[in-house]
């Protein structure tokens, strides 16, 4: 009789840590390859969110200064031509002057409503950006909201926040690092201008990620000047 013996292959102590350790490299290779990827694809995510929040913000402001001066049928004068201290005219006053080059506070008025041959300025015509700051200090692009006549509609006014006539146009994440409007080119035809051009700059980060930020340029030009 012949005595068959079986044997039965295995791993070894040495050989079980080795694959063991093997297995922990790959397994930490692809939590930090994961890692990598997430932490990249979460900052596409936020820089994309932010200029999605830039370009609509400028959209919205663009498309309201775009209207300074609009009268649509006025036969006697266009009262929204606005005059500064120093009586001088434009549809835009920056910093409350007809003249000024540049600042962070623009006013402006149109007929919003198409009103027939209007007089005066209505109370909702009157129209604003500034740049302003929170509640909590944070820099903000206030918009002015008229509730009572045209008493506060200057860009000096304190009133902001959820008493005052400058309420907070920003999305809260956004945190403004610069507003800046800056009044270029004029067309002239004898002593009236019929053409001038507005750059709106502004620039943004999130109060999430300060180092996520980026900024928008954007070109407005206004047919109605001072006439």
């Amino acid at each position: 009789m012949f005595l068959i013996k079986k044997y039965l292959n295995g791993y070894t102590l040495v050989e079980l840590l080795i694959s063991m350790s093997i297995t922990l490299i790959v397994i930490s290779s692809a939590v930090v390859f994961f890692s990598v990827n997430s932490k990249f694809g979460t900052q596409h995510l936020q820089e994309n969110f932010l200029r999605a929040q830039l370009h609509l913000l400028a959209t919205t402001i663009g498309d309201e200064i775009g209207r300074a001066g609009f009268c649509y049928n006025c036969t006697s004068g266009n009262p929204y031509i606005l005059k500064d201290d120093a009586n001088k005219a434009s549809s835009l006053l920056l910093e409350d002057s007809a003249t000024k080059a540049k600042g962070d506070c623009i006013r402006f008025a149109y007929n919003h409503n198409k009103r027939e041959n209007p007089m005066s300025i209505h109370k909702d015509d009157a129209k604003g950006y500034r740049l302003g700051k929170d509640p909590s200090k944070r820099p903000v692009i206030e918009i002015y909201e008229n509730r009572n006549g045209l008493t506060n509609w200057n860009c000096t006014n304190s009133g902001s926040g959820s008493t005052g006539y400058w309420q907070d146009l920003t999305y809260h994440p956004l945190v403004i690092d610069n507003f800046t409007l800056e009044r270029q080119a004029f067309s002239v035809i004898g002593t009236t201008h019929v053409l001038q051009t507005l750059n709106v700059h502004i620039s943004a980060s999130l109060e999430s990620d300060p180092t996520i930020r980026d900024s928008i340029t954007l070109k407005i030009n206004l047919q109605n000047v001072d006439t």
